[in-house]
């Protein structure tokens, strides 16, 4: 019992950004992030009829599937420059996870 309180009130990493992106088109569509740090993308589904119901993420083997109204996390870890792409299955609907700032 003492191991599970212990581990509920532990605090969240600090380091971690945390990114809510809605599918209806992906808003927004450009996020910036600090360099070779870990980033967790929470995509939100809002519309219903969209081609957004699943997200591909540069480097994430994973088809990341979106369903309405429910928060789905993707963790990455930022490049330490450049930019991490992703789109909607048809890549009609696209964005990016842009890298600023000096390491």
């Amino acid at each position: 019992m003492l191991l599970l309180i212990s581990l509920a009130c532990k605090p969240a990493d600090p380091g971690v950004r945390e990114v809510q992106i809605t599918a209806k088109g992906f808003e927004p569509a450009r996020v910036e992030v600090p360099p070779s740090r870990p980033v967790t993308i929470r995509f939100v589904r809002k519309v219903k009829e969209t081609c957004a119901d699943a997200v591909d993420v540069q480097g994430d083997p994973v088809r990341h599937m979106l369903p309405l109204d429910a928060p789905v996390e993707v963790k990455i870890d930022a490049p330490a420059s450049g930019e991490l792409s992703f789109a909607c299955p048809m890549n009609m609907y696209r964005g990016a996870i842009v890298v600023v700032g000096v390491r």
